[in-house]
């Protein structure tokens, strides 16, 4: 459908795009992933036509009709219902323009205008114009937002704002739809209704994004973007990393060996340049260059050395875990914005070494609770006795926007005030986090989103903090930098509260799950999906709930399906006399007991790379692709 072809784009003398190649067929679900400044959303603007400054081919299928739902929302100052509708708005504009114009044309201006009105009213068509309006109202149901078409899409938040992006694109109906971070904002409820609308879409996606689990639940492919190229791999993201580090490992020992080739036919040149100079035998000058040409073209045939797979951030938290017994007690919190209850007599306790993530719908409190463990927490028993911290937790706050910083502030100054004594200290923690020397001296204002982020977990590193409060830590960080802090997290020995809604990150992060549900805390002991599970059925059943109150047609039907399937479950039998709910979740245990299987190979196979033991990380390889088939039979029965 789709042909990219050698297509290459460079930016004051930059080379962003080097010979970037693709295909895309219909109904392919595809991811594009590649580190920050890779070049992806380059790629995605030449490709629906909004950057004409660049070389090389795309070629498409004849009438294929494409629609772009872009990182930023743009400004609009109309309703959701009329953003939604405003392309067809100006379809009927631009036909009705069209007959005025045919009606007093002739000659070559009617033709040009008989032609674009042709085109313009089958595309018109195909997409249903004239019922528009009445499949508007049912796609913004499904997407949670019904109940707010009629309100200004500015005022929007920016998980509404994205699902009323995505809904106006299905509208259209394109053959090919091209997302660019989709889930930005979208809570856990809204990224299962965009799984949904992604695996189940006819038509073709090329999609953009960091949500590792978006990805493992809907793309059959990856390309990955990386020094101006394209790689293509044949699965989802899991399959595509185990798949990276094998081929680098192979990679690896192919050079190694070219190396040792080489190195033996540099010896022997040595050899026979010596003998040739002692002895003046025609027969040894013959030999000398016979070795000589083998040396060039063993030179010229050799594998190249292969980059190491997953270069990323590197950090480590040094907080220890306090030997208190409480880390947080909260008992019977309450918080009120005028007449809205946001919280209702809530109650938490946390241990140390504790790791629980605070789940709930956009609007439901969580940024709100966080706030108020930091403000209005006590030690000594001072001022609110509703929140108490352990006397001997030191915390360190991870803010959404960075809302904890001075942003009048040099990056040095805020590593001074976390407690690095000199700028060589600031620069020890700030290095591994991807910052340049000269960063130090840069205001925190001048920040990108992404550095603010990783500048705050770098003066969590320097305060050697053991209770980390993070608020959407891993937001506008890349995949590497992502599982970066992932690893720095797992060996972390103090406590964490954690809002987020990567839930590759709170998988491996969290032991414990606490949702807001109308305000009141209910706990769940495991890690996301477990919760996930156990609450809303299959993973992607879930239904997209709304803080304001929304109860779309889609949401209703998902929790009608979930249900539907457990009583399927628990009225079968299998042949075990197990039944078949036990059988269900026998299986569910054994995938997250395997994915967690995964995640240690994974690292273990990485770990064995890096330090050049390529025996074990090529066995560790077949460890890994073995676990990934038994997970793929597992899911398929489980199904």
């Amino acid at each position: 459908m789709i042909d990219i072809q050698n297509v290459k784009k460079d930016y004051a003398g930059t080379t962003v795009l080097d010979g970037a190649s693709a295909r895309i067929s219909r109904g392919e679900k595809v991811a594009l992933i590649g580190g920050n400044g890779a070049g992806k959303t380059t790629l995605l603007r030449i490709l629906m036509g909004e950057d004409d400054d660049w070389s090389g081919k795309i070629a498409r299928e004849n009438g294929v009709r494409a629609a772009f739902v872009p990182q930023f929302f743009p400004e609009f100052d109309g309703t959701a219902l009329e953003f939604v509708l405003e392309p067809y708005r100006e379809a009927r504009e631009r036909l009705a323009s069209l007959e005025e114009e045919m009606a007093s044309a002739d000659g070559k201006a009617l033709e040009r205008a008989l032609d674009e009105y042709g085109a313009l009213r089958a595309e018109y068509d195909s997409g249903d114009g004239d019922l528009a309006e009445e499949r508007a109202r049912r796609y913004l149901d499904g997407a949670g937002l019904g109940k707010l078409a009629d309100t200004k899409a500015k005022v929007l938040s920016g998980g509404e704002r994205n699902a009323l992006a995505l809904t106006r694109a299905l509208l259209g109906r394109p053959d090919l739809l091209v997302l660019d971070e989709p889930g930005n904002h979208l809570d856990a409820w809204g990224l299962s209704w965009l799984e949904r609308c992604v695996r189940d879409y006819p038509g073709a996606v090329l999609i953009v994004s960091h949500n590792r689990y978006l990805l493992d639940r809907t793309v059959s492919r990856v390309l990955e973007l990386e020094a101006g190229k394209i790689e293509s791999y044949t699965g989802n993201y899991s399959a595509y990393r185990m798949e990276r580090l094998r081929k680098a490992v192979a990679g690896e020992m192919d050079w190694r060996a070219d190396q040792k080739r080489i190195a033996r036919l540099e010896e022997l040149v040595k050899r026979f340049e010596t003998i040739a100079r002692a002895h003046p035998d025609p027969k040894w000058g013959r030999r000398l260059r016979a070795r000589r040409t083998q040396l060039e073209k063993t030179r010229e045939r050799s594998a190249e050395k292969p980059r190491a797979p997953d270069a990323k951030a590197g950090i480590a938290f040094g907080g220890d875990r306090s030997r208190a017994d409480i880390a947080l007690k909260v008992t019977e919190y309450s918080k009120s914005f005028g007449d809205a209850r946001v919280l209702e007599a809530v109650s938490l306790t946390m241990e140390p070494g504790d790791r629980v993530a605070l789940v709930g719908p956009n609007g439901s409190g969580k940024t709100t609770f966080l706030e108020a463990v930091l403000r209005e927490g006590t030690r000594d028993g001072a001022g609110s006795s509703a929140i108490a911290i352990g006397p001997s937790m030191r915390v360190s706050y991870c803010s959404q926007h960075g809302d904890a910083l001075d942003r009048n502030d040099t990056v040095l100054g805020a590593c001074v005030k976390a407690g690095a004594k000199t700028a060589d200290e600031a620069w020890k923690a700030l290095s591994p986090l991807l910052f340049s020397r000269e960063s130090l001296e840069r205001k925190v204002d001048s920040l990108s989103g992404g550095e603010t982020n990783r500048l705050q977990l770098a003066l969590a590193s320097i305060s050697r903090a053991n209770f980390l409060v993070l608020d959407e830590p891993t937001n506008h960080l890349d995949i590497p930098s992502r599982e970066a802090v992932e690893d720095a997290l797992a060996d972390f020995d103090g406590t964490i509260l954690v809002v987020s809604h990567d839930r590759y990150f709170l998988d491996r992060i969290a032991t414990r799950v606490v949702e807001i549900d109308d305000g009141e805390f209910v706990e769940y002991d495991g890690n996301f999906s477990e919760f996930w599970y156990r609450r809303y059925g299959d993973a992607s059943a879930g239904p997209f709930k709304s803080a304001k109150g929304g109860d779309p047609e889609g949401r209703g039907k998902s929790i009608e399906r979930a249900k539907e399937a457990a009583r399927k479950r628990a009225t079968g039998t299998k042949p075990d006399a197990m039944t078949a709910a036990t059988h269900a979740n026998e299986i569910e245990r054994r995938i997250m007991a395997l994915e967690d299987e995964r995640t240690r190979i994974e690292k273990d196979l990485s770990n064995a790379y890096e330090r050049g033991d390529l025996r074990a990380a090529r066995d560790l390889g077949g460890r890994l692709a073995d676990n990934a088939r038994i997970v793929e039979r597992l899911y398929d029965e489980w199904k």
